[in-house]
């Protein structure tokens, strides 16, 4: 049995790992620094006009960006060296919380819980973790902290303390969200303890929680006093400026949305809400295991709140707490079900017998399908996505520049994944904030503060999915000075359409494919 999920965690990891997912908007950001840190030894993002130093490098921290950066150097450049390194942190990810999962429970519970984290559709665990993000990861050192954290509660020497308060900070570093998370739950959990369990020294969550911020904080102090040649002032705002925008949102219709997701048959079947209400009741005894529940409740419930409350809705935002959940889901099956027992001998006897017999394993059966759904029904929808993805537009795309476009024509684009496929000369269109406040949030569409094309007459533009989620580059525009050189058109992505300067040496020997 062990070897069979090993086998199928390995297959949903890595078969056909360059095609699914198609690279996109916030992966190819994001390869954009170790890529530009092998280039040229400087941790920034680049565009044609030069280093852009706050943006994806604030967006996944160094334990990513520097592990791919080495593999890049040790085997070269591609999207396939850098989602092997991703791989790695998704398999790590998995058995620390399996590990998390052996602290609570015995090993029938560590098994379900993983298979319910790892064929989520509201976690999109195997989905994450095959792209270059910072969501699984992050997972990695928050589950090995907490692990190793809850696994000697009243006894944790300073040394070990101090480890767990560093795997913290790492998955802070890691991504911002894990601060967002993080710190109240360190708070909440020493608070609880002082007024309510009393089972732990003030040590226990002091020293994770000291030395988890010290992390934070040097690295950010690092990138405020040395990343980029502005003077610490400026590049504190430029900081701020990229840092804002959709972690503090407070819009009723996103709270909406947000709920309306959580409550859905995506988020474990619809049994988050129900799972949540056993975790409470799990977490009230003031004992050891109580407190183990109760502390990994205030993180579910802190995350949740804060992604329905505050933030502006994306799914990602919900994945550390929905992580978490799922141990919360497990133990409830698995007290519904006395702990997974199957009982077909005794379901078939009672069949076989007296209506009241039926009943007393109509429950444990019910929940057991239920389960069983639970875990199947995703898994077969990853598994078909694995199996089948869509046609690779941007590596197509990617083909057709490298084919016959110069690679000193400075191209525009809203499309930073086709500045990782290609080398060419990109300027890429500085406008996410603008596009976030506009979809999300109402906000002004993006092209009435955009114009660089009219001002700059690019050799050539390309758009890409975002750019026509946004309207960036209007048809009009467009018309007026360019002419349609090649089109690739999908379902999503929408595709990719590249223009030429109208006033460029006719390509007359250029077909689309």
């Amino acid at each position: 049995m062990a070897a069979l999920a090993v086998a199928v965690v390995l297959f949903l990891a890595l078969y056909h790992l360059r095609d699914y997912p198609l690279t996109w908007f916030d992966e190819g950001s994001h390869l954009h620094v170790p890529k530009t840190l092998v280039r040229f030894g400087v941790y920034a993002d680049y565009s044609s006009e030069g280093f852009r130093y706050y943006g994806p490098t604030i967006g996944v921290g160094p334990t990513v960006m520097l592990p791919i950066a080495a593999a890049f150097k040790l085997f070269g450049i591609g999207l396939l060296q850098a989602r092997l390194v991703m791989v790695l942190y998704l398999l790590a990810a998995i058995y620390a919380f399996y590990r998390l999962a052996l602290v609570l429970g015995d090993h029938r519970l560590a098994w379900v819980a993983t298979a319910l984290l790892v064929t989520s559709r509201g976690i999109s665990l195997i989905e994450y973790g095959r792209q270059v993000l910072g969501e699984v990861p992050g997972l990695f050192f928050m589950v090995a902290g907490l692990g190793l954290w809850l696994a000697a509660w009243e006894k944790a020497s300073g040394w070990r303390l101090g480890l767990v308060g560093l795997l913290l900070g790492l998955a802070m570093i890691t991504k911002n969200q894990y601060l967002l998370v993080l710190v109240p739950t360190l708070g909440l959990a020493w608070l609880t303890n002082l007024v309510y369990y009393r089972t732990a020294s003030h040590r226990t969550f002091i020293i994770p929680g000291l030395v988890s911020i010290a992390c934070f904080a040097l690295w950010q102090g690092y990138m405020v006093l040395y990343l980029g040649p502005a003077t610490a002032g400026e590049n504190l705002e430029m900081l701020r400026e990229q840092t804002a925008g959709a972690a503090l949102v407070f819009s009723a219709d996103r709270m909406k949305e947000s709920l309306k997701y959580l409550l859905s048959l995506d988020v474990f079947l619809g049994m988050l809400a129900p799972a949540l209400v056993y975790g409470f009741v799990i977490s009230l005894p003031r004992q050891r295991d109580g407190q183990r529940w109760g502390t990994l409740l205030i993180l579910t419930v802190v995350n949740l709140v804060w992604y329905m409350v505050a933030s502006i809705g994306w799914p990602r935002y919900a994945f550390p707490g929905l992580a978490i959940a799922s141990l919360f889901v497990a133990d409830f099956f698995h007290r519904l079900t006395g702990g997974f027992q199957l009982g077909g001998r005794a379901l078939w006897q009672a069949l076989r017998g007296r209506a009241s017999d039926l009943q007393k394993d109509a429950l444990r059966w019910a929940m057991l399908i239920w389960l069983a759904m639970t875990i199947a029904r995703p898994l077969l929808y990853t598994v078909r996505q694995v199996v089948s993805p869509p046609p690779n537009l941007p590596v197509a795309m990617a083909a057709y520049l490298d084919q016959y476009v110069p690679r000193d024509a400075l191209i525009e684009t809203f499309e930073p994944e086709m500045g990782f496929l290609t080398d060419h000369n990109y300027h890429f269109a500085p406008m996410l904030p603008q596009a976030v406040r506009h979809v999300w949030l109402g906000g002004s569409p993006p092209v009435l503060s955009y114009d660089f094309v009219q001002k700059e007459h690019p050799d050539y533009v390309l758009v890409g999915p975002f750019a026509h989620w946004i309207n960036l580059y209007p048809a009009e525009l467009l018309a007026e000075h360019y002419r349609l050189v090649v089109r690739f058109e999908g379902s999503w992505p929408l595709g990719y359409e590249l223009y030429m300067r109208s006033s460029l040496p006719s390509l007359l020997s250029l077909s689309a494919p």
